[in-house]
């Protein structure tokens, strides 16, 4: 199949066998041999190829993994049942992007997103805040969370130290100059993201590399804000995330999903479907969790809610991943929106409680 694919698509490009081989840097009889299917292409020739013959985006590489999974379990008694199960992870990972009917939630979701509505109400009602009041608020709850999902992420650094090299520039003893990057980084990302809601900038593509790139910059600069060129595994988990080369169309699809989503859908789900398919497809080399919970928060923000908070201690941070796994490979969304949910009842809660006694 896929060696009919190719000498199809050399011939009408006019290429003889040597003339193609040229090009990929290999032996003449080794073309030959693909398109006799004697042998197998690596993943970096079809990608080659895919350039040189002028395929259509994927049009080789889905032919290549078609072969491939045929290849495996060629033979094998239950190889209907391999392909049901692969058919039914794909649809629930990818049944986010492609619905457009309404979303009927669960009812414990619906208790808790009215809850969070009255907590809403409640500090809508007690608005406008003084600029002060605002500054000192923010303060305290965007250094808090710069320290939760850092440490969510393995930063050792304490809220303490934390708000120390963030306030007043000290340097920890025993922390990596990285430590303090990730902590002076974030800060000044999620600043961006408050500027972005308040003026109601629009969420694209765009906006979330810059989130990127301000959560990497120094660190790994010359992947900060660009999306990865290489295949990427998550340790622990399951989830294979798609191949780079698929990575700029489900960043369209995640768009695609926001634009659609963001008049039906509550807030607070919308930004947790944003953080679960964004951290699901996981554009980047390094930094996916920081910005995801960062465009989480940005969409909250953008809506009137304010910042959900999800903790970097150890019991947490089982809970988050475990959601996120039931997400991406079982396709059950549902914990992970109540997680999200239940953090922005939390914060709401906490940010009301301080709001009412000023």
């Amino acid at each position: 199949m896929l060696g009919f694919k190719l000498k199809e698509l050399r011939v009408k490009k006019n290429l003889k066998t040597q003339d193609l081989a040229h090009k990929l840097g290999i032996d003449q009889s080794l073309v030959s041999k693909f398109e006799s299917e004697l042998r197998k292409p690596t993943k970096e020739q079809i990608l080659k190829l895919s350039g040189i013959l002028e395929a259509k985006p994927n049009e080789l590489m889905n032919v290549w993994l078609s072969d491939k999974i045929l290849e495996n379990i060629k033979g094998y008694a239950y190889a209907e049942d391999v392909i049901n199960i692969v058919n039914e992870t794909i649809a629930g990972y990818q049944k986010l992007l492609n619905k457009s009917s309404k979303q009927v939630l669960p009812g414990p979701i619906t208790k808790v997103l009215t809850e969070i509505d009255a907590l809403k109400q409640n500090i809508d009602a007690l608005k406008p805040l003084s600029k002060i009041q605002l500054h000192k608020l923010n303060d305290y709850f965007f250094t808090d969370y710069t320290y939760e999902s850092n440490k969510i992420e393995g930063n050792t650094l304490t809220l303490q130290e934390t708000a120390m090299v963030i306030k007043e520039g000290i340097t920890i003893g025993g922390k990596s100059v990285r430590e303090h990057l990730e902590a002076i980084n974030h800060r000044e990302a999620i600043d961006f993201v408050n500027d972005l809601a308040g003026n109601q900038i629009a969420l694209n593509e765009r906006s979330i590399k810059e989130l990127h790139y301000l959560i990497l910059k120094g660190i790994l600069s010359n992947d900060a804000g660009k999306y990865r060129n290489t295949e990427v595994r998550i340790t622990g988990s399951k989830h294979e995330p798609p191949p780079f080369f698929d990575v700029p169309l489900k960043m369209e699809g995640l768009i695609t999903y926001y634009n659609l989503h963001s008049s039906g859908l509550h807030p607070v789900i919308l930004a947790a479907d944003m953080h679960q398919i964004l951290v699901g497809i996981h554009p980047f080399i390094d930094g996916n969790g920081r910005t995801s919970r960062l465009l989480m928060n940005l969409v909250l923000l953008k809506n009137g809610y304010y910042i959900a908070n999800i903790k970097g201690s150890l019991a947490s941070r089982i809970k988050y991943y475990q959601a996120l796994e039931k997400a991406h490979v079982k396709g059950q969304l549902n914990d992970f929106r109540m997680l999200v949910a239940k953090a922005v009842k939390h914060s709401l809660a906490e940010y009301y409680d301080l709001v009412k006694t000023k």
